[in-house]
């Protein structure tokens, strides 16, 4: 009896995936449990695995550039003869708009040399000046129809049609990417999130000498260097407890509030961005929080990461300080009602007790949805991680796993 593999849904948000590479081909014999086949979702390169005992009959074939939708049948094991898996039209092909690009650019360079010929045969008439401009301004004057004497352009035809005629010369000096489905699916969620959720965002700056203090001494008795991004982290769960009303999200005209305290971290990758989840923030101390960071972000970085360690999350944190950014504000992660841009450390003049005196501040911008956190909700949790990190002892405090300094 033939059994089917169907492509996997390996992700809550996975909707269709990429066969990269198959492990086994037509004739191999297989059990449940053997690894066949390497899919490429929306988050990361996974593994699938035969579910049946048998002989490879049938496989679709592997091509990175066909989408394949979940639930569909991407091999056969012990098929018939006569099965096939075009009975099963599992692929999506290159999107149309992708499809007439190409065709686009393979007809490019015909068309740059149409545009010198008709040049080199001297088929416009055009005045000294019209031609100075069309130089300056890259203006394609075989595509102009003159309304002067005999056909010939002038200045008045370049104004009414510069702004669509861009010189074919400078159309042709690029050249277009195929995205990766990563790529196609940040696309297609950011656009979605800017649309879908009403933003509004809140800046606080905060003045972080005792924080540095802080990493300073836990560092000299640590075992492990500890950064800033592991006590923004800590710092963010420890808000979010404060203010449990922030730890929600709005899906399908409801609310639903979250137990846990997870903090997403963003990491970027050569395909995109990832947001590895550190489960349970709030219990966890400081140096279990930086080893599990740092874990996580090796297995985003090699595609390996589970779908059980990049789903969920209560609260994202984007971290932009180490390439020199002090302000920026992130866009929200859905289902996720929030999420918090952190910029460099800056050392600079401040007032404090009414005297001016050198210190070290910290910019920090909160996105939030307007649908379920009001102003003054997210207020209040953007102060209070304010407050901590002006006051870290707090962070040490809540750390079980920290030596005494």
């Amino acid at each position: 009896m033939s059994s089917k593999i169907l492509m996997p849904a390996l992700s809550p948000t996975m909707t269709e995936g990429t066969i990269n590479k198959w492990l086994v081909k037509i004739g191999d014999n297989v059990k449940a449990g053997d690894i066949i086949a390497e899919i490429e979702t929306d988050k990361a390169t996974m593994e699938v695995e035969a579910v049946d005992e048998g002989k490879i009959t049938h496989l679709l074939k592997e091509d990175p550039n066909n989408q394949v939708a979940v639930n569909r049948v991407i091999a056969i094991i012990d098929g018939k003869k006569n099965d096939s898996l075009e009975d099963n039209p599992v692929t999506k092909e290159i999107d149309k708009d992708e499809k007439e690009t190409i065709n686009k650019e393979s007809s490019k360079l015909n068309e740059k040399n149409e545009i010198k010929k008709n040049v080199v045969n001297n088929k416009f008439k055009a005045s000294p000046l019209v031609k100075k401009i069309a130089t300056d301004k890259n203006i394609d004057l075989t595509k102009i129809n003159g309304s002067g004497p005999d056909g010939r352009i002038i200045k008045r035809d370049i104004n009414l049609n510069e702004v669509s005629l861009v010189s074919s010369e400078q159309k042709i000096n690029q050249d277009f990417i195929v995205p990766s489905m990563m790529r196609k699916v940040i696309a297609k969620r950011t656009l979605e999130a800017k649309q879908q959720i009403p933003h509004f965002y809140l800046t606080i700056e905060s003045n972080v000498d005792k924080l540095i203090d802080l990493r300073k001494k836990i560092n000299e008795n640590n075992s492990f260097r500890i950064s800033y991004n592991d006590l923004i982290v800590k710092a963010l769960g420890m808000a979010m407890k404060k203010n449990p009303d922030t730890n929600v999200y709005w899906q399908e005209n409801k609310i639903y509030k979250l137990k846990d305290i997870d903090v997403s971290v963003a990491v970027a990758i050569d395909e995109g961005l990832i947001t590895p989840v550190i489960k349970k923030v709030n219990s966890k101390g400081l140096n279990e929080v930086s080893v599990e960071i740092r874990e996580l972000a090796k297995l985003a970085k090699t595609n390996s990461l589970t779908p059980n360690q990049y789903t969920g999350g209560s609260i994202t944190l984007s971290n932009l300080g180490m390439f020199g950014i002090s302000e920026f504000a992130a866009i929200i992660s859905p289902p996720q009602a929030s999420i918090l841009a952190v910029g460099k450390i800056i050392k600079k003049p401040i007032i404090l007790n009414d005297s001016v005196m050198v210190g070290h501040t910290l910019k920090s911008t909160l996105s939030a949805d307007h649908r379920v956190l009001d102003g003054a909700v997210a207020g209040k949790l953007l102060k209070d991680f304010n407050d901590i990190i002006e006051n870290p002892f707090e962070i040490w405090m809540n750390s079980n796993d920290m030596e005494v300094i």
